[in-house]
């Protein structure tokens, strides 16, 4: 099963730029001039959220007073991808914008200028892992990696657990365990966004790691084995368990993580836990702008990896959460100023900023997180927790997967239609079409 990513294929966006381009002798840098001798730069964007780009700005424009950003958002990944095509169409593709690894990078980086041509008097101050990871199947590093993370862990609310006299799951009997303690009081077990298909995508990578001897699915993205090997006929099979048996809530196939199974169930203190990925630690700190105003201000709120569901504890999968493009039709003074903001958020006072904040963990070699005195010792061990789990992790998040730019969108479709009940086996084998 292949479906068009998005409605349409990015290679024929890049046809139809092309004419665009042509008939408006413009692009990205064709919007305002600068004036006054300040250089105004447009950036589009899912993160960083609005909270964490003030303060980012803030000490970008303190640096650099001649330059200034228009950063435009969109809170839901797909509603940005969407709009990013919508630009790429126009012709108006952002001076900068942010990207993920994984089936659809190359699409992107076909409209990014070569990291080399801005970068290379300090692009060696990232992680050769990180760079690895943004660097085309042709060998190009096409975007600047500025945040890793990692899946599969969950937030929980230990006060809640307490109330019910449980202690954290360990496995999946555990898990039954606690779900069937949560329903009776009323509330979700897990909160579950499986309406997602990044997060159905991304909760069976990790899960399937732990099946067989670890790895198939990477295999299966490639077309070295079928979908429906046994490994990962058996990882599907306790995927659609989490449902069946109710670790998951009510209706997850129709929940995105953001907003709904953070604000309608977690925060709402109608969960005990949520599945999310390492960026979500932040929720666990002082400094967290969720959850004051919430139902759970007031309550003790933690993390931990998820418990391992199969044969073997194969550890978090991780990889490059975010990155950024400088847009290849950007002009010399507009290239400059560019690569004076990549620097910044990749080696400079940005990377640090935006990784204290816990949106991810940093790929700067000379960065380490920075905690404000005076937190919790539950969050203290949280992101201690996360990080270890992280630095141990041995397994991408992302699968790659060349010439199926809508492979992670097809796997997640796939996996709501086994959570909603259908045959494992016969739903992975529409993969191999």
């Amino acid at each position: 099963m292949k479906t068009a990513l998005r409605t349409r294929t990015l290679s024929a966006i890049a046809l139809a730029a092309t004419g665009a381009l042509a008939l408006a002798g413009c692009g990205s840098s064709g919007g305002d001039a600068d004036t006054g001798g300040t250089v105004t730069l447009t950036f589009s964007s899912w993160l960083p959220t609005q909270d964490q780009w003030s303060e980012i700005i803030e000490a970008f424009e303190e640096e650099n007073p001649d330059i200034d950003i228009e950063f435009s958002r969109d809170e839901d990944y797909a509603s940005y991808l969407t709009n990013l095509d919508n630009a790429i169409l126009a012709g108006e593709t952002p001076d900068l914008y942010g990207v993920q690894v994984g089936s659809s990078f190359d699409d992107y980086a076909e409209f990014a200028l070569p990291v080399d041509d801005y970068a290379a008097g300090w692009i060696d101050g990232v992680s050769e892992g990180a760079l690895e990871q943004t660097t085309t199947t042709d060998g190009t590093l096409a975007a600047v990696p500025l945040l890793t993370a990692g899946m599969q862990f969950y937030l929980y609310n230990q006060t809640l657990f307490e109330e019910l006299g449980l202690s954290l799951p360990t496995d999946y009997d555990s898990l039954l365990e606690m779900s069937e303690a949560a329903r009776e009081a009323g509330i979700a077990p897990m909160a579950m966004g499986a309406g997602d298909t990044w997060h159905s995508a991304d909760f069976f990578v990790w899960l399937s790691n732990q099946f067989g001897e670890g790895g198939d699915i990477y295999r299966a993205a490639s077309g070295d084995i079928p979908w429906d090997s046994d490994s990962l006929v058996a990882a599907a099979e306790v995927w659609q368990s989490l449902f069946a048996d109710g670790i998951f809530q009510d209706g997850a196939t129709t929940t995105t993580t953001y907003p709904s199974a953070r604000d309608d169930y977690f925060l709402a203190r109608r969960a005990l836990g949520m599945p999310t990925g390492s960026w979500h630690v932040g929720a666990t700190l002082s400094t967290s702008p969720e959850v004051p105003g919430s139902e759970v201000e007031g309550d003790a709120i933690g993390m931990a990896p998820f418990p391992t569901l199969g044969e073997t504890d194969a550890g978090a999968t991780s990889g490059v959460d975010f990155a950024i493009a400088v847009s290849g039709d950007i002009d010399e003074a507009k290239q400059e100023a560019a690569a004076t903001f990549v620097e910044f958020m990749a080696v400079g006072a940005g990377q640090q900023i935006w990784v204290n904040r816990l949106q991810g963990f940093p790929v700067a070699t000379d960065v380490d997180v920075e905690l404000k005195e005076g937190e919790s010792e539950l969050a203290q061990e949280s992101v201690a927790l996360v990080t270890e789990t992280m630095q141990a992790s041995e397994y991408p998040r992302k699968l790659v997967s060349p010439g199926n730019d809508s492979l992670e969108t097809d796997l997640g479709v796939v996996l709501q239609n086994i959570a909603d009940g259908a045959d494992p086996a016969s739903e992975l084998a529409t993969l191999n079409d």
